[in-house]
């Protein structure tokens, strides 16, 4: 299972419980307004990953991006930021030439603000911003190490090998697992079982019980991107190839490939026999953890300040 699926739907079951709480706090409606706009949208769109587990339609629709990326290629540069991973940190513009998270992000931002515009522009809008704050603090969303964000180092993942897929590309990979095995490992989830729906919600409840800020500090504190970016880039250099066993440094240069069957690089990273053990899995847990209850409260801080 790919596309970081229960990653969007865990930080957007998060931000939805932070809405309540501000709305609660504050007299307000703001979590009606998502659940609103979004009801405008078809629910079983074409072209949907997988299957609709009955969770929220904030939760369902967490995932729409990814979907719509197939529909619509121009949008694919939307999905991270691709600043080196020898860089300690980047200021909004830089690496951002074709396109990135952080200024997807604020362009949506407007769109959902602008009472001007109709409710299909604007719901549109809102499930980007749900999908995009989920990939911002995706660490391998916030870096390139030569690698495609981590996409072309393939891993055995536990008992799983990698195995050639698309383009040069292999399956496990870095990227993926950080996306989606990590999560669905660390959150015990199965998503083909009986139990997924109530699996996911019960991840979601949980970071947000063992994690959680105060709404309030949230709501008030400032909507800062750049630097919420940069905070899951710097985790991206601290863990999740310095965990790696053989350990991977920081490229020394930058020279970013457009697929992994450029100049061989899925087949050199190949070569190093990279492994995922549960150490590693235990190591990156609180970071994993920890971002996916950030990205729930500050999408649900970034939703608050554009509707209020």
């Amino acid at each position: 299972m790919g596309l970081g699926l229960y990653r969007h739907e865990t930080v957007a079951l998060i931000a939805l419980k932070n809405l309540h709480d501000l709305d609660a706090s504050n007299q307000t409606q703001i979590a009606q307004q998502v659940e609103t706009l979004l009801s405008t949208q078809t629910h079983a769109y074409a072209g949907r990953f997988c299957k609709d587990l009955g969770l929220d339609p904030i939760a369902y629709f967490a995932t729409w991006a990814d979907d719509h990326r197939a529909v619509d290629p121009s949008t694919g540069n939307w999905h991270f930021w691709d600043i080196p991973l020898h860089v300690k940190s980047a200021a909004l513009g830089e690496y951002c030439d074709r396109g990135c998270v952080v200024q997807a992000l604020q362009d949506q931002v407007a769109i959902l603000q602008d009472k001007s515009k109709d409710d299909a522009a604007r719901s549109t809008a809102l499930m980007y911003i749900i999908h995009f704050a989920g990939d911002m603090h995706q660490p391998l969303h916030e870096e390139d190490n030569n690698d495609r964000g981590g996409n072309c180092v393939p891993v055995t993942f536990l008992d799983t090998t990698p195995k050639a897929a698309s383009s040069g590309s292999y399956s496990p990979n870095l990227h993926a697992i950080w996306d989606t095995q990590l999560v669905e490992t660390i959150g015990k989830i199965t998503r083909s079982g009986s139990d997924a729906k109530s699996q996911i919600e019960a991840f979601a409840s949980r970071l947000e019980t063992q994690h959680a800020s105060d709404p309030q500090l949230v709501f008030h504190g400032s909507v800062d991107l750049v630097t919420w970016a940069n905070e899951a880039h710097a985790i991206a250099i601290a863990a999740p190839y310095a965990d790696l066993h053989p350990r991977i440094a920081p490229a020394r240069k930058t020279a970013p490939v457009t697929a992994c069957s450029d100049g061989g690089t899925s087949a050199k990273f190949l070569k190093k026999h990279e492994t995922v053990s549960q150490a590693y899995i235990t190591a990156v847990q609180g970071d994993i953890e920890g971002q996916l209850s950030r990205a729930g409260e500050r999408l649900a801080a970034v939703l608050y300040a554009t509707l209020k």
